[in-house]
Formats: structure tokens, sequence, C-alpha cells
């Protein structure tokens, strides 16, 4: 009868699932398509910065992120197409600079987000925009040909952030 107790009592508690702890930043494994980099600095009190860059093009956005079973929404302070500057006044490098968020307002579940992540140990795998689907693999470069002496140099391979 102890034994069953005992063995109770871990099952419970081993099934409790806590609150995950995302502190630190993620990166890209690998730039899709060649280029393009995301990175994510998250903050203990919710709140995260976002780096997008590759191939003249940098964004950094800031807004508050929200965890729900596996899945992270990260919603920005600003809406689609307000730009977010850094000074009290929006100047021309600021304009130019793309520092604006070009993602539509979505809802899931009674949380608004423009962003969605599922969670995986210490990865981060993205949803689609379009379709809302987890993205399985995207386009990468490589330094390997597809055949020995010609071929092309682009694979399809998982891509997600990793805590670096």
């Amino acid at each position: 009868m102890k034994n069953f107790s005992l063995i109770l009592a871990l099952l419970l508690f081993l099934s409790c699932n806590p609150q995950k702890k995302l502190q630190g930043t993620y990166k890209s494994n690998k730039a899709e398509f060649g280029f393009f980099v995301t990175k994510i600095d998250f903050k203990n009190n919710n709140e995260f910065n976002y780096v997008f860059s590759g191939d003249l093009q940098h964004q950094e956005l800031s807004g508050h992120y929200t965890v729900s079973g596996h899945n992270l929404y990260l919603k920005f302070n600003k809406n689609k197409e307000e730009v977010e500057s850094v000074h009290d006044s929006l100047t021309i490098a600021d304009m130019l600079s793309g520092n604006y968020n070009n993602y539509d307002l979505k809802n899931e579940n009674g949380i608004n987000y423009h962003l969605k992540y599922k969670i995986k140990g210490n990865k981060l795998f993205v949803y689609d925009i379009k379709s809302g689907q987890l993205k399985r693999k995207s386009k990468v470069y490589t330094n390997q040909r597809k055949y020995v002496f010609w071929g092309t140099r682009w694979k399809y391979q998982t891509v997600y952030l990793k805590k670096i």
C-alpha cells in the first residue's frame, strides 16, 4: 500500500505542468533563404525584444508575450504599419529603417497576438502566418551541392529558434 501511495504521489507531482520559463535569448538555428535571421530576447516581466534582419531588411520591435500550454503568443506594442521609434519624435532614419510591424492582429482563445510559436524544450517552432499551420521546413542555403559537382545548394531543413 505504501508503494502504491508513493507511485500515485509521484505521478501527480510529475504530471503538473509548471509555467514555462522563457527568459533568455532565442536565435534562428539557420538563416532562412540564406539571409533572414530572427532573434528574440525574453525578459522576466512578459516583455520581449524582437529583431528580424537580413538582405537589406532590419526590424527591431518590442512587445508582450503570453504562454498558453505549449504555444507562445507575441503581441507587438505597435499595430500593423505603425513605426516604432526609439526617440519621442519620428526621424527620417526611423521611417527608412523599417521598424514597423507588418503582421495582422489575430485572436485565439481570447489571446490577441501577431506571431505564434510552438514551444518544444529550448526550441521555438514558428507557425505559418497565412495558413496557421506549424511550419515544418524552410528553404536554406548550404555549402554542399545536390550532386558531387553540380546541382543546387538549396535544401529544405527544419528551422527553429534555439536558446543561446
